[in-house]
Formats: structure tokens, C-alpha cells, sequence
């Protein structure tokens, strides 16, 4: 399934903003239990992921890399790799045709699905206090789809896009404490479809660095190529992760 967007670039109207004072590194890696809902469809039938295709609460890890530094007017850094598969094999309740395939009531059918995504944001700090405010843009690259295999058959779907989106994100510092509550999130919408991605957190750093954050992660994809080719899916549920800033 393939999304297009018309536009070429989000365009954001910045006002004055502040550089860090050096450069500035950060690395973590999260874990994530992903609970999914939603319907998938490629032909005349819309399948429930839960109740047909058997999709379960699955963790899987994210990876980042942030680089600030004092150049003014270039852009910080962030580089982030998130892991969304799951693979599944049970028998449908219910028949349906995907991708042209006919798959029967009662089938054994193997669901192998992967939203994985690689971003790449640019984004300036508006605020660098105990208030911190930043904003920019992500290049968003999808490289996975939706495979099932059953019946003596294997239909997929790709999903492999590459999308602008805005970024957003605030951290509010608790004075002398190293806690701190936050969150972030990429967005895009565009003529009724839809892209969400969000976290909303609570984190410690210590004075050396090393930090740990916790919260919650939603991702909510609302798309229709057509009017037999939709997706319609929410994948959300807790998540922690550690971290260094250096």
C-alpha cells in the first residue's frame, strides 16, 4: 500500500531561536509493548487485525541518536530507527480476498506485519531553559508492509513511503531534581488521511549523563489509497528506555 503526498515540504515559520552552548550528544534505546487494533484492506473486505488476523500485544526496541550543537541557523540533529513487527499464525474466523488472494473461513494463515520506520529530523530549539521547546521537520522512511501466507497462497501489500512530517517536542526540567516530564511527536495530515505519532513520558538524568525515562507511545495511522485499499490501524502501550547524554 503505498501513501503519495501531494506536497513536496512542510514549510515552518520559526520564530528567533537559541543554539546550545556546545556540542552536545545523546544515545538511547527503548523497549515498547505494542497493542494493536484497527483494520487492514486490499480488496472488497475490511479485516479486524485483532479478531481476524489474531495480531497480539508484541515489545519491540527503537534506537536514537541526537547531535546539538551552536551553529546558528543550522539545524540540530536526530537520527531514530523504530522497530513496529509482528508475525502471527492462527485460524480466521471469517473468509476474505487480500491482494487478490482468496483466503477461506477456518484457514491456517500466517500474518507477518512490519511498520518499522527510520527518521531523520532537523529542528531548531525555541526554548533551552528549564522550559525546553523544539521544532522541525522529519523525514520519515517506511520499509515493510503486510504478508500473509495461507491456503496454499501469500498476498502482500508494501508499505514503503517516504513523508514529511512536523516535529514537535517539550521538556519541562523539575528544578534540582534531574526529573523532568515531556513528550514529542510527529505529525502529518493531509485531505482526511491521517499520521499521529506521539510519546508522553517522565525521565531522570543524573549529574554524570545517564538517564531512564518511562511513559507511554502511541502511533495511529489513518490512510485511504483508494476505496478498497485502507488502513486504519493504532498501535500504543507503555514504554521505557535508557539513555546518555554527553
Amino acid at each position: 500500500m503505498k501513501i503519495a503526498p501531494i506536497f513536496g515540504a512542510i514549510a515552518l515559520c520559526l520564530p528567533a531561536f537559541t543554539q546550545a552552548d556546545t556540542i552536545g550528544f545523546e544515545i538511547g534505546t527503548s523497549v515498547w509493548n505494542q497493542n494493536y487494533a484497527g483494520t487492514v484492506q486490499s480488496g472488497p473486505n475490511s479485516i479486524d487485525v485483532e479478531q481476524t488476523l489474531g495480531l497480539q500485544d508484541e515489545t519491540d526496541k527503537s534506537f536514537y541518536l541526537l547531535i546539538e550543537h551552536p551553529i546558528p541557523l543550522i539545524p540540530n540533529f536526530l537520527f531514530a530507527k523504530t522497530e513496529i513487527s509482528v508475525e502471527e499464525t492462527g485460524t480466521i474466523n471469517v473468509g476474505f480476498n487480500f491482494d487478490g488472494a482468496e483466503f477461506t473461513e477456518d484457514a491456517l494463515v500466517t500474518t507477518d506485519s512490519d511498520l518499522s520506520y527510520t527518521d531523520l529530523t532537523l529542528y531548531y530549539e525555541l526554548l533551552d531553559n528549564w522550559i525546553n521547546f523544539d521544532a522541525g521537520i522529519t523525514v520519515r522512511q517506511f520499509d515493510g508492509g503486510i504478508t500473509l501466507t495461507g491456503n496454499g497462497l501469500t498476498a502482500r501489500e508494501k508499505f514503503d513511503d517516504i513523508l514529511p512530517m512536523l516535529y514537535l517536542a517539550a521538556k519541562f526540567d523539575l528544578p534540582l531534581t534531574g526529573l523532568y516530564i515531556g513528550g514529542d511527536m510527529n505529525t502529518l495530515s493531509y485531505n482526511g488521511d491521517a499520521l499521529v505519532d506521539y510519546k508522553l513520558n517522565i525521565g531522570y538524568e543524573t549529574s554524570f549523563g545517564l538517564g531512564l525515562e518511562a511513559g507511554w507511545r502511541s502511533f495511529d495511522l489513518d490512510f485511504a489509497d483508494s476505496s478498497d485499499e485502507k488502513i486504519d490501524t493504532a498501535i500504543d502501550g507503555g514504554y521505557a528506555s535508557i539513555f546518555y547524554h554527553f
